[in-house]
């Protein structure tokens, strides 16, 4: 008798300790499994916009920032240098599966298509009649991924304005693409549920690598605008 009360005391113990660890170790199982069920899903299509790698450190892409800071399933489709047409065999390779509610694309074309014609090509930038049968050809992409993702988001990406001075002479050209993405987005009969207008966001010579890429202060901003947007 004289250890008995020590010894309930002690059993008490035990049994408060075993509850706590249980009670917590059932909150963190339940928080993984939250995570590995999560369904939401971002899907990036297009160029450098949304696939910068090759201009930042490892790790610091937009799709790794996305992976670190949105919690939700991503993927990117996104290639550098790609034009519209390129866009094709991206739209391919998204699984059937996640063809839902759940699912967010981002798609950003036409930037490489517009330097090829006016950087490249050196065209006049005072002519912006080519930009008619240019966003024909996007629009004819659109329509593709709408048809093979029915059921999930599409949000198009228009462009920023480059502040280095070889590409501010073609910013009435991006001007003008803008608006038509912004027309074209804001028709509800097109289906489309918005546009991320980052040609707001990116504006600071930091945002930029190479006077055009985005860097990883303006990759950041991309990031920030896409998570808030979902």
């Amino acid at each position: 008798m004289k250890y008995f009360y020590f010894y309930i005391f002690l059993l008490s113990l035990f049994i408060i300790c075993v509850s706590y660890y249980n009670t917590l170790y059932s909150n963190v199982e339940s928080f993984n499994n939250n995570n590995n069920n999560n369904n939401n899903t971002i899907i990036l299509l297009g160029d450098s916009i949304l696939k910068n790698n090759a201009y930042v450190s490892n790790g610091k892409s937009i799709n790794d920032l996305l992976l670190e800071r949105s919690n939700k399933n991503v993927y990117c489709y996104a290639r550098d240098h790609s034009k519209i047409v390129d866009v094709y065999s991206q739209v391919d390779d998204i699984p059937l599966n996640l063809n839902n509610k759940d699912t967010t694309i981002f798609l950003s074309a036409g930037g490489n298509d517009i330097l090829t014609y006016y950087v490249d090509q050196e065209n006049d930038s005072k002519d912006t009649s080519v930009l008619n049968p240019m966003f024909s050809s996007y629009k004819t992409l659109v329509n593709s991924i709408q048809t093979k993702m029915p059921n999930s988001k599409l949000v198009l990406l228009d462009i920023y304005y480059p502040d280095n001075l070889q590409y501010t002479q073609y910013h009435n050209v991006i001007s003008e693409w803008n608006n038509m993405i912004h027309l074209y987005a804001n028709d509800y009969k097109n289906n489309i549920n918005g546009v991320l207008k980052i040609s707001g966001k990116l504006k600071n010579s930091n945002d930029f690598s190479f006077g055009i890429e985005p860097s990883f202060v303006g990759g950041e901003k991309i990031v920030e605008s896409i998570i808030n947007y979902q």
